[in-house]
């Protein structure tokens, strides 16, 4: 049976070679908001609205 490192143990060097902690936070935060804009065009698409239907029940200019 192969056996795995606990993260708990591997972390420090993960993140180190990531460029630190203030990188995977920034990181972290890019993944986040694009997960999220991909659910928003993803429940655009459902309710078969386009952009422009989105912009202008916003009334944006």
């Amino acid at each position: 049976m192969t056996s795995f490192p606990k993260w708990s143990d591997v972390r420090a060097e993960v993140v180190a070679g990531a460029g630190g902690e203030e990188r995977v936070d920034e990181a972290r935060k890019r993944n986040r908001a694009y997960i999220g804009a991909y659910r928003l065009a993803e429940r655009r698409q459902s309710l078969g609205l386009s952009q422009n239907d989105v912009a202008d029940r916003m009334q944006v200019p």
